[in-house]
C-alpha cells in the first residue's frame, strides 16, 4: 500500500471500501474534515469515517472495512492516522470515488523529533510559502519545522522591541556585486498564522537566532553590540564573518534578554535554538572587555568565553521556559549546560565530542551535512544516500538512548525562489522523513521509490514541484558537474576573508 512514512504493520482484507461524497467524516478536531476534502468527489456509498480517542498501544490504528475507524491517544496521533488514511484516498481516486483495500494498519513513530530547517534569511521566503510547505511536511508526519530567522544577511521577523532590526538590518544591497537587494520580514500577524496553521496539523515551529556568530545583523542595527563599536553594512557575501556580539559587554545580555522575550511570545514550542556555529574569536581575543572576562573567570581559552556567552543565554531561555538547542560546535568548551539538546552537523570524522556528549547523557538530534543537507546538489546527496542514511551509524552504539531524531536542513544561499526551494527539498525530505518514522529494519530503498509516487502526486495537486527520483540520483559525471560548481560557489575566492575566518573558527574544535 502507497503510503509515507511505512507503518509499523498493515494486514491486507478481504475487500474494499469506498471513500467519497456520501462518507460522513466524524473527528473530534475540525482540521481532518479539512485535510480529507482535498479532492472533488462524487457519490458512492453510505459509510462513515469516524475518528476516536480511545486507548492504544500504538501511536494510531486504521481499520477500513467498510467504514474507516481510526483510533488513537491523542488529538495528534488521529491526525497521523488522517494523513495515511489521506495517502489511501489519493492512491485509489478515480473519477470521483476513492477505492482502498480493506486493512488494519498500526502504527508508531521510530524517533519522537522529526525536523525540517528552512533558512529564510539568505534568501527570504514569505506567510504562503512556508504555509505550503507545512502542508507537505505534515503529510509525511514532520512534526518540526525550524526556522532559521537571524544571520549576516538579515533579520527576518518583525521586531517591536528594537524596530531598528527591521528599518537597518533588513534589507541587504546585493549579493556578490549583483546589485539586486534582498529583504523582507515576517510580521507578528504572519508569525502568529504561521504557528496556528502549523499546530492545527501537529507541527512545531521552532525558531533560530544564532549567536554568538553569525550575528552582523545586530551590529549593523545596534553598533555598540560589537567589539570595536564600527558602523557596519549587512553581510552580501556567505561566508563566515568573524565580526560578532562582543561577549564581554554586559549591556548585550539585556539586549538578548529583551529579544529574546519578544520571539518566545510568539513562538510556543517548547524549543528554541541558539545557533553557536562558526564563531571566530579573532575580535575577542583583540576586544579589552573580552579578555577582562577571560581573566576574571579564570578561562584557559576563548572557546570557554563562547561556553560562558551561550550559558548565560540559556539561563535567559530558561526563564522562557524553554529548552535551548545549540549547534554541536557549542560542545567544544567543555562548560556547556546540560539542559541544551545539540544538533550534531559536523564533528569531523571520529565526532568525539559528540559522542561524549552522548555518553554523558547529552540529548541530541542528527543532520549531518553529508547527506542531510537539502542545498547541497543532489550530485553530493542524492535520494539513495539520503533514504539509506542511518542515525545510529554515526555512534557506533554510544549513548543512542539519547538520540532525539533526525532533521533535514535546507539552507538558502543558492536558493532563490519557490520552485527551487521545493527542487531542492523534496523528495529527499521526503526519505528522511521515513527515517525519522519507519524502522529501519522495515526500510527498502525500492519499495520506498514505489510508495514515493503516490505522494508526489499529492505534491502536484498542491502545486508543489520536486525533482523527479531518477534526476534525484544523477549519473557520475552529472554528479561531478554538480558538486563542482557548488563547491566553486561555497568557496568564493572572491572573498579570502571568509576563509581565513572559518580556519579561525575550527581553531577551538581541533584543540
Amino acid at each position: 500500500m502507497n503510503i509515507v512514512p511505512k507503518p509499523l504493520s498493515i494486514s491486507v482484507l478481504e475487500g474494499e471500501t469506498l471513500f467519497s461524497n456520501s462518507t460522513e467524516i466524524v473527528s473530534p478536531i475540525d482540521v481532518i474534515v479539512k485535510e480529507l476534502n482535498f479532492l472533488d468527489y462524487e457519490r458512492g456509498d453510505d459509510n462513515k469515517a469516524i475518528f476516536q480517542l480511545a486507548p492504544t498501544e500504538y501511536d494510531y490504528e486504521i481499520v477500513i472495512n467498510g467504514d474507516i475507524r481510526v483510533v488513537a491517544r491523542t488529538n495528534e496521533g488521529l491526525f497521523h492516522g488522517a494523513m495515511t488514511l489521506k495517502q489511501l484516498i489519493f492512491d485509489g481516486y478515480f473519477e470521483g470515488v476513492a477505492t482502498i483495500k480493506n486493512c488494519h494498519i498500526k502504527d508508531r513513530p521510530r524517533f519522537e523529533y522529526r525536523s525540517f530547517m528552512l533558512d529564510i534569511v539568505r534568501h527570504f521566503f514569505d506567510k504562503n510559502a512556508i504555509l505550503k510547505l507545512i502542508d507537505i511536511l505534515s503529510l509525511v508526519k514532520i512534526n518540526n519545522l525550524h526556522l532559521h530567522i537571524s544571520d549576516n544577511q538579515g533579520y527576518r521577523l518583525e521586531s517591536e522591541v528594537f524596530p531598528e532590526l527591521n528599518e537597518k538590518a533588513n534589507t541587504r544591497r546585493s549579493t556578490r556585486g549583483d546589485g539586486i537587494p534582498v529583504g523582507g520580514y515576517l510580521s507578528k500577524a504572519d508569525v502568529k498564522e504561521i504557528v496556528d496553521y502549523a499546530g492545527e496539523r501537529f507541527v512545531n515551529v521552532v525558531p533560530e537566532i544564532d549567536l554568538p556568530g553569525h550575528t552582523l545583523f545586530m551590529l549593523v542595527a545596534r553598533p555598540e553590540t560589537g567589539c570595536t563599536g564600527e558602523q557596519f553594512d549587512l553581510a552580501e557575501r556567505y561566508g563566515i564573518d568573524n565580526r560578532i556580539l562582543c561577549a564581554g559587554n554586559e549591556e548585550n545580555y539585556e539586549i538578548i534578554d529583551k529579544l529574546l522575550g519578544e520571539i518566545t511570545e510568539m513562538f510556543p514550542s517548547k524549543y528554541f535554538h541558539i545557533g553557536g556555529d562558526e564563531v571566530p574569536k579573532t575580535q575577542w581575543q583583540k576586544c579589552e572587555k573580552c579578555r577582562a572576562v577571560v581573566e576574571r573567570e579564570g578561562f584557559d581559552n576563548y572557546e570557554q568565553l563562547q561556553g560562558y556567552f551561550t550559558n548565560r543565554v540559556i539561563n535567559i531561555l530558561k526563564r522562557y521556559d524553554k529548552i535551548p538547542i545549540v549547534w554541536n560546535e557549542a560542545l567544544y568548551s567543555d562548560m556547556l549546560d546540560d539542559s541544551a539538546v545539540c544538533q550534531y552537523w559536523s564533528d569531523g570524522r571520529g565526532a568525539r565530542a559528540v559522542r561524549e556528549a552522548l555518553k554523558n547523557g547529552r540529548k541530541m538530534f542528527v543532520s549531518k551535512n553529508f547527506p542531510c543537507y537539502l542545498d547541497y546538489p543532489h550530485g553530493i546527496n542524492p535520494l539513495k544516500r539520503a533514504y539509506r542514511f542511518e542515525p545510529m551509524s554515526c555512534f557506533d552504539g554510544v549513548g543512542e538512548e539519547n538520540i532525539l531524531g533526525i532533521e533535514s536542513p535546507l539552507w538558502t544561499e543558492w536558493v532563490a525562489d519557490e520552485d527551487k526551494l521545493h527542487h531542492q527539498a523534496f523528495p529527499r525530505a521526503i526519505a528522511f522523513a521515513e527515517t525519522g518514522w519507519t524502522r529501519k529494519e522495515d526500510k527498502c530503498y525500492k519499495d520506498f521509490v514505489e510508495r514515493l509516487y503516490n505522494v508526489l502526486g499529492i505534491l502536484e495537486a498542491y502545486e508543489v514541484g520536486y525533482e523527479h527520483p531518477t534526476k534525484a540520483n544523477p549519473n557520475i559525471f552529472k554528479a561531478f558537474g554538480q558538486a563542482v560548481k557548488f563547491l566553486i560557489d561555497m568557496l568564493d575566492l572572491g572573498d579570502r576573508k571568509a576563509v581565513r575566518n572559518a580556519l579561525d573558527a575550527q581553531k577551538g574544535r581541533k584543540k
